[in-house]
């Protein structure tokens, strides 16, 4: 095992005190190991390399909220009246349920009794101005009979638009509030049925229309590859039920890591004209690295770890072997990247590396 000691490092048994900018935890040892030993090994030179994908990571198909309308009633009633069915497609503006309701009623005599009370108002005003002009009149009795008539005004403006966002023309008289689509799309969900009591506090949309044609997918993506992905970066969408690739995009990246899985949440959209891909199809993201992402790397056999941070083990020029912590980045293909701790062209153990740390402790 590598162990973590005070002072410094001592590292299966190699003092020395390690250097986090990359320099070597400890001297080369030569000749420690046996030739049968040493010929079990194989290395391989720290490389850089271009990079086009960054790795898969799954996810689930979601509808898009931006192209998604979950509706509920605007008022108290109940469902007098169904008019789609799941899986229709809309249009915007299209009626999807009607309403019975007293409070469209209700707002539509308020709307009455608000007109008439502004007609009065505007008489008793315009009369009080031109006794006002002939000396007629006390002050006070004509603000008083300008300001009733700019209440009623306001009282009027707010009972047609009370009478606008129920979808009521004026005068109509009817207690029937229809429930429209906002956008085009496709009914994905209705949980109304004809009798039922509606509210507009209930927790569940009595429909929900969504535009299939743009959906997203939500996925978790590793810690360690979080720094190579960025909103706006390409993937590429896998599912089990067509061979081809869905192109999409990073929308967000989570702010929070999830302690238990180590992932951080990821939202790509996904554009779908051809309504080939489904909400709740399972996915494989993969992710796109930007051209020319160029990445220093070892081949992942090549790290071991103590459970606080990587070592490699590193052939030196004069064929002696040594642990050397090294910082790490993102596994891609097999490989994991390096930030610091060995240079481009060293050798490292990339077979049989455990041995080779336990035999340079030993020794």
């Amino acid at each position: 095992m590598i162990r973590a000691a005070s002072c410094g490092l001592v590292l299966l048994g190699l003092a020395g005190c390690g250097a986090p900018d990359g320099g070597a935890a400890a001297p080369p040892v030569a000749g420690r190991l046996t030739p049968a030993q040493l010929a079990f090994l194989k290395f391989a030179p720290v490389a850089e390399v271009e990079v086009g994908e960054l790795g898969d990571i799954t996810g689930t198909i979601e509808l898009d909220p931006r192209y998604t309308a979950r509706l509920g009633a605007l008022v108290p009633g109940r469902v007098a009246e169904l008019l789609v069915e799941v899986g229709d497609a809309v249009t915007a503006g299209e009626p999807l349920l009607v309403l019975d309701s007293p409070e469209v009623r209700a707002a539509e005599a308020e709307y009455v009794r608000a007109e008439a009370d502004l007609v009065v108002a505007r008489r008793a005003a315009a009369r009080a101005t031109a006794l006002r002009a002939a000396g007629a009149v006390a002050e006070k009795d004509y603000l008083q009979a300008t300001e009733d008539a700019r209440k009623a005004a306001a009282d009027f403006e707010r009972a047609r638009a009370a009478l606008d966002r129920l979808g009521v023309a004026p005068g109509e008289r009817t207690s029937r509030y229809v429930l429209r689509a906002p956008l085009a799309g496709t009914v994905v969900e209705r949980r109304a049925l004809v009798g039922m009591e509606a509210t507009p506090d209930a927790a569940e949309p009595l429909i929900v229309v969504s535009d299939l044609a743009h959906l997203r997918v939500a996925a978790r993506l590793p810690e360690r590859q979080l720094a190579l992905v960025r909103a706006g970066e390409a993937v590429g969408i896998h599912v089990d039920a067509y061979p081809q690739e869905f192109p999409g995009e990073v929308a967000a990246v989570g702010d929070v890591i999830d302690d238990a899985t180590r992932t951080v949440p990821v939202r790509c959209t996904l554009p779908n004209p051809d309504r080939l891909l489904k909400p709740a199809m399972f996915a494989r993201v993969t992710l796109k690295a930007p051209p020319g992402t160029r990445l220093t790397v070892v081949p992942a056999t090549a790290l071991l770890s103590d459970g606080r941070g990587y070592r490699v083990v590193v052939r030196g020029a004069d064929g002696g072997l040594a642990l050397r912590p090294v910082q790490v980045g993102a596994e891609v293909g097999g490989k994991v990247q390096v930030l610091g701790g060995v240079a481009l062209g060293e050798d490292v153990v990339v077979d049989g590396a455990l041995l080779a740390a336990q035999a340079l402790a030993a020794s």
